[in-house]
């Protein structure tokens, strides 16, 4: 700790003020470069010194200061191993009091108190590639992504967050966190199949796993169709007796090879291990058929019984999500390019939950693997970006239905004595928020940016929102 907070103190001295915002903008291409004289070997590294401003004029009003240093190193050893990793180490600063962190990962990203107001916490991602004539090995610690939805993925959201107006918290970090995971991917001409064993974090000293594989269809006149099967496991993580459920008291669960067999449906592999695990079957498409024209779409099927009785409330079992939107670019007036962009997603109750507690969830370090909303809501989202010079612009606009009743959180325990049937939204225990935000970016140079936010909420949650940035790569 003493040796980051000399680099951010050297970095001061020498007039260097920095800022963080979007990881997408902070990774710019400068770096340094070393390779062997045949160029078998190179590796790039990359350094970015990073600070952001947040202010949320809620109730209650809270703000973060945050430093940042991120590290990047990629490149390749020969022509058929690649690798790249990256760290970010945060120094967060708050007018809410902080509250130790525990440790435990159903907190969510651990953290380290610092004083009153400041706690710091890393986040680290590594990826290593191993091309072969049969197929690529793959291998890292990664927040894995699938899908096709830009607003709100329903499969792996990988590292989408955004910012909802109960993400104001200073005991809890809503980013996603990285998983360890190996894998391999098989390419069939236009198909690729992927598959992923992943190891994920809910408890102390309690095992709980991810496993994954998906198959991509690449069709005529870019038309991409992609099959994904899930199925999460692991130890019970409540204490013996508090779960209503006869099923729940599990033994302690291992990694389970059946999983990791190539091409083998969970759906078919599951009865062998006595019908206890998640499984989850998802579908999703992106269609670019039209010149600056693309449609995309995903469905959720979270331990559907029966696809017939989706749409009516009988069986609070049958449960899905599904995302659909559009995106029109290449509309330019002049020397400005727009994009537009619109998307809506529900999530029915119960969804991303399991009967049998924590250990089964579709979650990892207390955050969903999928949509951040969790089960039993509905976003519609719009917006319109344009490009100006070494400007950016973007509006946009959404509206949040989210119910708070049992089978809204992703935690909750259907028992036997639970309601079978379900409700979508009920309006007693609904909130609903609207947003309406506005950005400007601009970077004069590659390594140099900046940007700023404002964002307006009203309905349940009511007030503005403004965030500051300015970054440095080198």
């Amino acid at each position: 700790m003493k040796i980051f907070k000399t680099i951010i103190l050297s970095l001061f001295l020498f007039h260097i003020a920095f800022a963080y915002n979007d990881i997408s903008m902070s990774d710019r291409q400068g770096h340094f470069y070393f390779a062997d004289s045949s160029k078998d070997k190179e590796l790039f590294i990359r350094f970015s010194a990073v600070d952001s401003m947040r202010a949320s004029f809620m109730t209650p009003k809270i703000y973060f200061h945050s430093f940042i240093l991120k590290g990047r190193l990629e490149g390749h050893l020969y022509d058929n191993l690649f690798f790249n990793s990256a760290v970010s180490l945060f120094m967060d600063r708050s007018n809410a009091p902080i509250i130790e962190g525990s440790y435990d990962p159903a907190d969510g990203i651990p953290f380290t108190k610092e004083s009153e107001n400041t706690y710091n916490w890393a986040q680290v991602q590594t990826n290593l590639k191993y091309e072969t004539k049969y197929g690529n090995f793959l291998a890292g610690m990664d927040r894995l992504q699938w899908g096709t939805a830009k607003r709100n993925p329903l499969i792996l959201r990988g590292e989408t967050q955004f910012y909802r107006p109960w993400s104001d918290s200073t005991t809890f970090i809503f980013e996603p966190a990285s998983t360890p995971y190996f894998g391999y991917e098989l390419n069939f001409g236009p198909l690729q199949y992927t598959q992923y064993a992943a190891k994920l974090s809910q408890k102390k000293n309690k095992l709980k796993y991810l496993n994954a594989h998906r198959l991509q269809m690449n069709l005529p006149f870019n038309v991409e169709i992609g099959v994904s099967e899930m199925t999460v496991y692991g130890s019970t993580t409540e204490k013996a007796n508090t779960n209503p459920n006869l099923d729940a008291d599990s033994a302690d669960r291992h990694f389970e090879w059946i999983y990791a067999i190539p091409l083998l449906p969970y759906m078919f592999a599951e009865p062998f291990l006595g019908d206890l695990d998640n499984n989850a079957l998802a579908f999703d498409f992106k269609v670019n058929a039209f010149k600056n024209w693309e449609l995309y779409g995903e469905i959720f099927l979270d331990d559907l019984l029966n696809p017939l009785s989706a749409f009516n409330s009988d069986w609070w079992g049958d449960k899905w999500a599904a995302s659909i939107g559009v995106t029109k670019s290449g509309l330019c007036l002049s020397s400005v390019c727009f994009t537009f962009n619109a998307e809506y997603t529900r999530i029915e109750p119960w969804v991303y939950t399991h009967h049998k507690g924590d250990g089964y969830t579709y979650q990892n370090y207390g955050s969903s693997l999928g949509s951040d909303l969790g089960p039993n809501a509905q976003e519609i989202y719009t917006s319109l970006s344009a490009d100006y010079k070494k400007f950016g612009f973007k509006l946009e606009a959404s509206r949040v239905d989210k119910d708070t009743a049992f089978g809204g959180k992703i935690n909750d325990i259907h028992g036997p004595l639970s309601s079978n049937k379900k409700r979508f939204l009920d309006p007693k225990s609904t909130i609903h928020y609207k947003e309406l935000k506005a950005a400007v970016f601009y970077s004069p140079y590659d390594f140099l940016w900046g940007s700023f936010r404002y964002s307006y909420y009203f309905k349940d949650y009511k007030g503005y929102r403004l965030e500051s940035s300015l970054g440095l790569t080198w």
